[in-house]
């Protein structure tokens, strides 16, 4: 449920953007029409320098997709013929099965050899659909005529019934690609592949749809470039959550008026030395997502290691207190079943008291319990560090309370 969230978050801006370009070929303002023709060069030059950006972040699959929509483009540009022969497959359907198959593989850089290999990688998926297109067009394809007649009138004469067929298998595995991982790399290369039938017949009009948007997948390139350079900046890779650098940028944004919370997470390092980094990591992700799930008002940060950060505007300890307990029981009632275990658990007194009575052989229930600390911004804690440092000393006091408890420092 939380991939097709993301899937729809990062593929419908995209695609109203596509869909408001084609919109506007489809006018036929005469504007537009000289401006195609005059200004034909502009999608090389918008294409070049995202290629060019892809290039300097390591994105060699989006450097790759810029010089394969260009393809088809330059072909009906420059000699109005986007088959290899008349005969046989289309070129834009050619280039989406290596686009799509590129879209399951892994950006590899531009290393001779890495860059060798995705090229061989375009130019067999290239072969394998020219070499299934011609015998399948040899054969009875009277089950498909219904798809043929979906097709609106006008774009029937461009379309065969098997080329729908192949776009449609080609999109839904891109689909499934991206469902898997909705990441804005990904959304972005997908939502381009929706071009490429686009390209496969003539006109005024469709050369102008290309190249608006050709000229919008350019900028939807660079903008996922963007967004995953912020993601990689100011999100803690393993939680998700907004990262160190995040908090420090985000007080500035705060008022005269607030409340630092410094949460821990009680005995991490016994999950470590016990079950192994992968638990430890599980217990992080566990907690980071409760934390973010606070209510109150509060925003949830990784401060580092084990620690987390909860900012609250506008409020007062009194007020976030009951938000707080409700967090931590939530946290600690949360039972966290821990299957084949890397290493054999350590008999620690720590391990004997986090199992369950109802674990079973290869199985174990662990508890995972936080403890936190209040302080708010005064006359005497004016400074953001200076509120921080209260709140670190409260933290410090739930521990020698005993742990999994909340206290405030005034």
């Amino acid at each position: 449920m939380q991939n097709l969230q993301l899937l729809a978050r990062r593929t419908f801006p995209a695609l109203i953007l596509l869909t408001l370009c084609l919109m506007a070929a489809q006018s036929a303002h005469p504007w537009l029409l000289k401006w195609s023709g005059q200004l034909a060069y502009l999608p090389f030059l918008a294409m070049g320098c995202a290629a060019l950006v892809a290039i300097k972040f390591s994105r060699s699959r989006m450097t790759l997709y810029c010089v394969l929509l260009l393809l088809p483009y330059a072909a009906q540009l420059y000699s109005g013929q986007l088959w290899l022969n008349p005969d046989t497959v289309p070129l834009p359907l050619l280039l989406m099965a290596a686009m799509a198959w590129l879209l399951w593989d892994k950006d590899r850089g531009f290393a001779p050899f890495n860059a060798l290999l995705g090229l061989g990688q375009i130019g067999l998926a290239i072969l394998i659909a020219y070499l299934l297109y011609t015998p399948l067009t040899t054969l009875s394809l009277n089950w498909l005529a219904p798809v043929q007649q979906w097709l609106y009138p006008t774009y029937s004469a461009h379309f065969s019934a098997l080329d729908v067929s192949l776009y449609a298998i080609l999109l839904l595995t891109a689909l499934l690609r991206i469902g898997l991982s909705p990441t804005n790399n990904h959304c972005v290369l997908f939502v381009s592949l929706l071009l490429l039938p686009l390209m496969q017949w003539h006109g005024p009009q469709q050369l102008l749809s290309i190249q608006l948007s050709l000229l919008s997948i350019a900028l939807l390139f660079l903008l996922s470039v963007i967004l995953d350079s912020h993601n990689m900046a100011f999100r803690d890779e393993l939680t998700g959550i907004p990262s160190r650098r995040a908090l420090m940028q985000y007080v500035q944004t705060l008022g005269k008026k607030y409340v630092v919370v410094m949460a821990d997470i009680d005995h991490f390092k016994s999950f470590n030395d016990t079950y192994g980094h992968d638990v430890g990591d599980q217990v992080l992700r566990l907690v980071a997502s409760r934390m973010t799930r606070v209510t109150g008002g509060g925003k949830a940060f990784r401060y580092g290691g084990e620690e987390f950060t909860l900012i609250f505007p506008r409020r007062e300890p009194a007020q976030i207190v009951p938000h707080l307990e409700a967090l931590r029981e939530d946290i600690a009632n949360y039972q966290m079943v821990i299957r084949s275990p890397d290493r054999p658990p350590k008999k620690t007194k720590q391990t004997a008291k986090s199992r369950s009575k109802k674990s079973s052989p290869g199985k174990q229930n662990v508890r995972v319990t936080c403890s936190f600390g209040v302080a708010e911004r005064s006359s005497r804690a004016g400074e953001f560090m200076a509120v921080m440092k209260q709140a670190d000393m409260a933290l410090y006091d739930a521990k020698k309370a005993g742990r999994n408890c909340v206290k405030t420092r005034t």
